[in-house]
């Protein structure tokens, strides 16, 4: 069938996830919740285990391996678990999270209010740098900030960011250090991508890119989230946060709509 337009494509995508059963919707998200916190692929006996599910494992595993023909699972071996796809992570953001009311915890606001309270609100650069810091710590990334039509660039979080098992790999390490180095040359190729999805994006102020979306070689295994902002003299300022796709989507999600509402309030 002929597809003849980018919207065409997202109704197609939007009537396939629509097919998905209350269930394995509830299942995705379990599966994602629980591999982001364990990083173990995830079995049926143990999604039994963990409760929710009035159906038996043999139940469970049945369904998990409709998820896997659907390509929202993977098993990376004939006798082990199974982890998500990057479908069943767009999956569980446009469809699941984007149904929620998402807000940090009380200790991140009180975080964020004592890191604006402390800004030079008249400084763009130095409150670009707090927030950067900010942000990296709060979501265990990489992350990137700009002070738009300046390029000051300030990046923090990368020695953090290896810290997670995905970047045990040497080729990893080396393709997101790359990343991290040569971004300056690859910020008008992100921008693009920020401006073209935020009409499209389920999320205000920022998109967010899994894995094999991202434009940029360096980072086609990773999530990228990419946010703008109001900073103060009429700037706008840029955050770029990298991270593994086996992120807390929730929870960074939740920070940085609360943060960019902040600012934009702020500003």
């Amino acid at each position: 069938m002929w597809i003849s337009s980018r919207l065409d494509r997202v109704l197609i995508v939007n009537i396939m996830e629509i097919m998905l059963t209350d269930r394995q919707q509830k299942l995705i998200a379990t599966i994602i919740e629980t591999y982001v916190e364990t990083a173990e692929p995830v079995s049926s006996g143990l999604i039994g285990k963990a409760g929710g599910f009035a159906v038996s494992s043999a139940t469970i595993r049945n369904e998990m391996n409709e998820l896997e023909q659907g390509g929202y699972l993977v098993q990376l071996h004939t006798s082990g678990g199974r982890i998500p796809t990057d479908r069943a992570y767009r999956h569980y953001v446009n469809c699941i999270l984007a149904q929620k009311d998402l807000e940090p915890g009380a200790p991140v606001k009180k975080k964020v209010a004592l890191a604006l309270d402390d800004l030079d609100e008249n400084d763009p650069h130095e409150i670009n740098k707090v927030l950067a810091k900010l942000v990296s710590e709060l979501s265990d990334s990489l992350v990137i900030a700009n002070v738009l039509d300046s390029r000051d660039f300030f990046k923090v979080g990368l020695a953090g960011l290896f810290e997670h098992p995905e970047f045990r790999e040497f080729e990893k390490t080396f393709r997101v250090t790359s990343f991290f180095e040569e971004f300056e040359n690859l910020f008008e190729t992100m921008e693009k991508e920020l401006v073209r999805g935020i009409k499209e994006e389920f999320f205000p102020n920022f998109r967010i890119m899994i894995g094999r979306e991202n434009p940029v070689e360096e980072v086609k295994d990773e999530t990228v989230m990419l946010a703008r902002y109001h900073l103060p003299q009429n700037y706008l300022g840029s955050l770029t946060i990298v991270g593994p796709t086996r992120m807390d989507y929730q929870k960074n999600i939740a920070l940085i709509k609360y943060l960019t509402g902040e600012l934009n309030r702020i500003f």
